[in-house]
């Protein structure tokens, strides 16, 4: 794979120069450039209350964002490389023991500038076919969730074909894999050492370094396995109904197999919207993840619907989930019912129930709002960010999360974004609740 990832470096430098070379009488095509800089600040007024006997701030200031470079097309073939970048603003105080940071925000674990090669591919694409091969992000339901500076990325090949009438067929084979710059946060901090929101590790010195799928997945570095092999099938039945359907294979460790039905249509010109999903996980092979199980298959349903009526717009979700969690190692996050901070759907006997509303106070200024109730899980966990870290055990609150923002877009590609948002958690910290406030203002510009 290295030699590959050195030809397509190359590709990435020497294609410009030969794109166009039998239309003399155009401009030259020097290929597109395009990225975002985001500011992240969360306020010194953002805690995470427990039982410690002096609680912790989670204040902490990041920019950063991202750079890309994409050739111009050779015969529909072309290549992309793209830089990724974090660093403090300076309005960070990494020796307090009290302070947590903002972890997710970064790439290092001593809160330093990092700058990551996330993107390196070369890609084919015409009007029934598209294929990609090296470094990239794999957009899938079960491969995305919220980042802040970069997703997860995949050292895959995938192919994707579009001769069917309205069907895309997907097909990918995924060999390594990156931590994202959020990873710790679905790990600890959403996932509460779960292993069910996204990472099976904090993941705190692995950001941004490709390493084997099984080795990430298994958090261990002596794992082997044949890697992870995908297919999805995403069928558009009429103008009004979509069918999807993915299957996630890694080999001796877990089969994810996920589907969705989304209906779209309008009462009184009123644009609605009814979805209804279904998630498995079954041990496979070795059963190397039975360490994390509960059983070898758990699963997970849900419902959605969603109303728009003039400037505002409601949705109401529920999630279910059967007697066991869902091990869910790659970043991905379906569930209907999920927040900022909370992935509680995917951990076992849950009832999760999400209201929403959104509300256009200006052409360029918008209210979002939501509530989430998640109940009481079975699942083990702890408050894995605070030290002493105590022992994992059961559940002892009913959790829930608030968000409370407003979204701001003063000119064209920037777009202002703050609020807060409220948690309490279900695992409790010497002997009480823990409570997360999270008060945040993010700038975004993406040109």
């Amino acid at each position: 794979m290295k030699s590959l990832l050195s030809v397509l470096m190359f590709f990435v430098f020497i294609s410009g120069a030969f794109a166009n070379e039998e239309e003399k009488d155009k401009s030259v095509d020097y290929g597109k450039i395009d990225g975002l800089i985001r500011l992240y600040h969360v306020f010194a007024p953002a805690y995470i209350k427990s039982g410690r006997a002096e609680d912790y701030a989670v204040d902490g200031s990041v920019i950063g964002g991202h750079l890309r470079y994409t050739t111009p097309t050779v015969f529909d073939f072309g290549a992309t490389v793209a830089v990724y970048y974090a660093a403090s603003t300076g309005f960070n105080n990494k020796d307090d023991t009290n302070t947590l940071m903002a972890a997710g925000r970064f790439f290092t674990s001593d809160y330093d500038s990092k700058a990551v090669v996330g993107e390196l591919n070369l890609h084919f694409k015409n009007d029934d076919h598209y294929g990609i091969i090296g470094h990239f992000k794999l957009d899938t339901p079960i491969t995305n969730a919220i980042f802040t500076y970069m997703p997860n990325m995949y050292e895959a090949v995938l192919y994707k074909n579009s001769q069917l009438d309205s069907t895309d067929i997907t097909v990918a084979h995924v060999e390594k894999m990156a931590y994202g710059s959020r990873a710790p946060v679905e790990f600890g901090l959403i996932g509460e050492a779960t292993r069910t929101a996204g990472t099976t590790q904090n993941a705190l010195e692995k950001r941004g370094t490709f390493s084997d799928i099984e080795k990430q997945t298994l958090a261990d570095d002596t794992a082997q396995t044949n890697g992870l092999t995908v297919l999805g099938v995403e069928h558009k039945v009429n103008e009004n109904l979509n069918v999807n359907v993915w299957d996630f294979y890694a080999y001796d460790i877990i089969n994810m197999f996920y589907a969705d039905v989304i209906y779209k249509n309008k009462v009184n010109d009123l644009p609605y919207s009814l979805s209804a999903q279904y998630l498995r996980v079954d041990s496979v092979g070795r059963n190397l993840a039975s360490a994390w199980l509960d059983a070898n298959t758990a699963d997970m349903y849900g419902l959605k619907a969603t109303l728009k009526y003039g400037k505002s717009f409601f949705y109401a979700a529920y999630n279910h989930s059967g007697g066991a969690k869902l091990l869910n190692p790659w970043s991905g996050d379906p569930a209907y019912t999920s927040s900022f901070f909370s992935k509680n759907a995917y951990r076992a006997n849950v009832d999760a129930y999400k209201l929403g509303f959104n509300y256009d106070i200006l052409k360029n200024l918008k209210l979002i709002t939501s509530h989430a109730e998640y109940g009481k899980s079975s699942t083990l966990g702890s408050f894995v960010a605070s030290k002493p870290v105590e022992a994992v055990r059961a559940p002892e609150n009913d959790a829930f999360e608030s968000v409370l923002l407003l979204k701001y877009n003063p000119i064209k590609n920037l777009t202002i974004l703050t609020g807060l948002i409220y948690k309490e958690s279900e695992y409790f910290y010497g002997g009480q609740t823990v409570e997360v406030l999270d008060v945040d203002l993010v700038v975004t510009y993406k040109f």
